[in-house]
């Protein structure tokens, strides 16, 4: 029990540490996007019917680090601004396949050839799916979106300027640049580690668990590759709540274990772009056809992209993946990183924590 207590935490702790470099940069890069990218901006792109609506959310969501829940409000809040159904599924498509701090995770463990694919991926799902459902649902009666939070996360905290008196004076240039640096340091390092501080540590936790009870190679066959393995990945995927970060951790152990690429490409597909969550708001903000058409055209591009993955480059990843399993002793540096991305989760996770409910005064009736 003590051996296997010591091999799953030393599995754990070597994912972390070779992840955490990349992490953090990811996170420092999704606050300058944070501050780059504005909710106001992105509503005015795609609040306009036809193609090139699609095309722009995907250029906007591929890299935008939305999370599949966090992005459920912010689509909600495109549509209500008049988006179109198809710009708005592109949008739902292919921001929670990847963001700036997942493909920089997925090239921390799967290597860069993975990670540009998983990018290409995300894109071409996005445009798909928004192209079919503008193509076949422009004349069908769409419902309300959810009444949903508007997400913080593309919308920067800044003073109302109903509030400030007239006769204030303008902030000067350095007051402006120590706020939006205030504000990408608080968004990366803050907002969202606290997003997905859960699934992430869940995530590797699951992975060490997985890496430790399944040893290299025990996954073989037809569970391995070939329809099968992609069916499995399809229905585990499919409802499951989890982040395209999370995953990334747990794709990487079944891959050691024997599971093809191209299967590990469709759990990291599908995962993250379906949910219970997401298919719920789609059926009740776009309709009960484009959520079919969002579905069918999600797992057939995911299936494609797999079995075009093990077909033509699934060798040189199956190579890379073992290479690194076989590797991973982290550096001195990588463990000090791991121990400083423990520690951005944590704290992230206390400053956002519920706050606790005042207590009632005696005195009320």
């Amino acid at each position: 029990m003590i051996a296997f207590l010591n091999a799953f935490a030393l599995n754990t702790w070597y994912m972390v540490a070779e992840m955490a470099p990349y992490l953090i940069f990811g996170f420092a890069i999704a606050g300058l996007l944070h501050i780059l990218i504005r909710k106001e901006q992105v509503q005015r792109l795609l609040g306009k019917p036809g193609l090139g609506a699609v095309f722009k959310a995907c250029l906007i969501g591929v890299p935008m680090p939305l999370c599949s829940c966090s992005v459920i409000p912010v689509a909600a809040s495109l549509y209500k601004s008049g988006a179109s159904r198809g710009a708005t599924a592109a949008f739902l498509s292919s921001t929670p396949q990847t963001g700036v701090d997942s493909i920089l995770a997925t090239y921390s463990l799967m290597g860069g050839l993975f990670a540009t694919v998983r990018i290409a991926v995300a894109f071409v799902s996005g445009i798909v799916t928004g192209f079919l459902i503008e193509l076949f649902c422009n004349g069908e009666a769409g419902g309300n979106a959810p009444s949903l939070p508007v997400a913080s996360k593309l919308a920067p905290l800044q003073p109302d300027p109903a509030q400030l008196s007239s006769h204030s004076a303008p902030s000067s240039s350095a007051a402006q640049q120590k706020r939006g640096v205030g504000e990408a340091l608080r968004y990366g390092f803050i907002n969202l580690p606290a997003d997905l501080a859960v699934a992430l540590l869940v995530g590797l936790a699951l992975a060490g668990l997985i890496t430790t009870l399944l040893p290299p190679g025990l996954i073989s066959g037809s569970f391995s590759t070939g329809p099968l393995a992609f069916l499995l990945a399809t229905a585990i995927s499919l409802p499951l709540y989890i982040c395209a970060t999370a995953s990334i951790p747990m794709a990487y152990a079944l891959m050691a274990a024997g599971l093809s690429p191209g299967a590990a490409l469709i759990f990291l597909i599908t995962g993250p772009a379906t949910n219970t969550a997401t298919v719920i708001t789609l059926w009740k903000m776009l309709g009960h056809k484009a959520t079919l058409i969002y579905l069918g055209s999600l797992i057939v591009i995911a299936w494609i992209a797999g079995g075009l993955l093990n077909s033509t480059l699934g060798a040189q990843t199956i190579e890379h993946s073992a290479h690194q399993h076989t590797a991973m002793q982290p550096e001195f540096w990588q463990h000090i990183s791991g121990i400083a991305l423990i520690l951005i989760l944590l704290i992230s996770l206390y400053l956002n924590r519920p706050a606790k409910p005042a207590a009632k005064s005696c005195c009320c009736g």
